[in-house]
């Protein structure tokens, strides 16, 4: 026989979208991530593991241990035995691959590379399975304790729980970024892409060249204090109903670049208008 791959989840365009919402795939969080794996690792006494994200084409690598994979590395679903684990509410655990109907034909398998598999669904809070967190050894099979394995799962609940929580917060930086946009062109008919960005960089504290805040100035929204530009009465009015004091703004932070790149779509969107 030869390995059949896994058969299409039923909600797969669902599933698909509700990964692609998270934004991590592309981005370089393996920062984020490796530490799951290199706990489950300790627990389980297995010799490698991978955390991936599947998309509408492609098993997509965010984290592993122990591969040699490219954190960026994306493959064919059809070939992985851990497309088999999206179809799952419960972890697919297989201490001996040589002996399971489907998976001994699967090439890594029957070449002897790979001999047990431990792989968790990763689920947000709507139920939808991200991708997998999926545990291997390579040199002999190997069983896990019962109470390992729910520790596991209890880990990899915590990861999904990380991954809704980035999620809501990105959806949130942006619903208030867009807002913001809006209050501020809506405010003065000449403001342009870089006024916007001036303005945040000013209530944000940061320093920036007079030159750089001249229509600030002319409309009445900075001034200048012993050579530095700072807001106004009005700047600070604006800057109330825009909601973006520096607390809040600071609150709104995400991990590594993503909130700068929120704010540079927002601008390009704001650019087409």
């Amino acid at each position: 026989m030869e390995w059949v791959p896994a058969p299409t989840p039923i909600n797969e365009n669902r599933r698909a979208q509700a990964t692609e919402k998270t934004g991590i795939i592309g981005t370089d969080q393996v920062y984020l991530f490796d530490i799951y794996l290199e706990i489950a690792k300790d627990i389980s006494g297995y010799e490698g593991g991978s955390f991936t994200l599947y998309d509408s084409e492609y098993q997509c690598s965010i984290s592993s241990i122990g591969l040699g994979k490219d954190p960026h590395e994306k493959g064919n679903k059809s070939d992985s035995i851990c497309s088999y684990v999206l179809l799952e509410k419960n972890p697919l655990i297989v201490f001996d691959l040589n002996q399971h109907d489907i998976f001994k034909y699967h090439p890594v398998v029957k070449s002897g590379m790979c001999h047990s598999y431990c792989g968790f669904p990763v689920r947000n809070k709507d139920g939808y399975a991200l991708g997998t967190f999926c545990l291997l050894n390579f040199t002999e099979a190997k069983e896990i304790s019962a109470d390992k394995i729910n520790l596991i799962e209890k880990l990899v609940s915590r990861l999904a729980l990380q991954i809704d929580t980035q999620t809501e917060q990105k959806e949130l930086t942006s619903q208030k970024i867009s807002k913001s946009i809006d209050i501020f062109l809506e405010s003065h008919s000449e403001f342009q892409i870089n006024d916007y960005k001036n303005f945040i960089d000013i209530c944000s504290g940061l320093s920036i060249p007079k030159d750089n805040a001249v229509n600030l100035i002319k409309i009445g929204l900075c001034e200048l204090k012993n050579g530095n530009v700072v807001l106004s009465s009005n700047g600070y009015k604006l800057q109330e109903k825009m909601n973006i004091f520096t607390k809040v703004h600071n609150q709104l932070k995400i991990e590594g670049t993503e909130a700068n790149t929120l704010i540079d779509n927002a601008l390009d969107k704001l650019g087409e208008l």
